[in-house]
């Protein structure tokens, strides 16, 4: 817990040390390729999209694919999805089209195993339990219009995690990721 409580401290100072735009929202750089088609997307699509675009470009490792053997994936609303310093409430069970549709995505990239307490999962160095894991969480998307936001979270040890909330626009028909919204926590 101290660990977390030093975590937590290092995320807030460098969250109030960084650049952000005009609106106090900091740009994730990479983003706009995993996308969505269709009129009628789902919240459980929306997750899907921000999941995998987590995944995928945003996993703390820079560039390349995802270094990831394993996917530990909540299965529950993460509450600190989007920020590890706040509750957001949540942490209901995920439906069965929420589960498909982050199965359809994470699969491809390796084996996904559903998890309820992510502690369970750490080691006292804060590492995965398995070699090569990740711990992923996603909190609820919000929608407006053409607009959403999906809280998303990533942990691979005690200095290896982000935050961060997507923004995901609909363009020409097509959901996709094309910023954040509100702070960045990197671990």
């Amino acid at each position: 817990m101290k660990r977390l409580a030093l975590l937590v401290i290092l995320v807030s100072a460098l969250t109030a040390c960084s650049g952000t735009g005009a609106d106090g929202s900091l740009d994730v750089t990479g983003t706009a390729d995993t996308v969505v088609t269709g009129p009628d997307v789902t919240p459980p699509q929306l997750m899907g999209v921000a999941l995998e675009e987590l995944v995928t470009k945003d996993h703390t490792f820079e560039q390349g694919p995802p270094p990831f053997t394993v996917y530990l994936v909540l299965s529950h609303l993460d509450p600190r999805s989007g920020s590890p310093d706040r509750d957001h409430g949540g942490g209901r069970r995920l439906t069965a089209p929420e589960r498909a549709a982050i199965e359809d995505t994470i699969g491809p990239f390796g084996p996904l195993r559903w998890i309820d307490d992510p502690d369970q999962w750490r080691t006292d160095d804060l590492r995965p339990t398995i070699d090569g894991a990740v711990i992923l969480g996603v909190g609820q998307p919000t929608s407006d219009g053409d607009t959403a936001s999906v809280p998303v979270s990533l942990w691979c040890g005690g200095l290896c995690g982000t935050w961060l909330t997507y923004r995901l626009t609909l363009v020409d028909g097509t959901w996709q990721v094309t910023g954040t919204e509100g702070p960045i926590a990197i671990a």
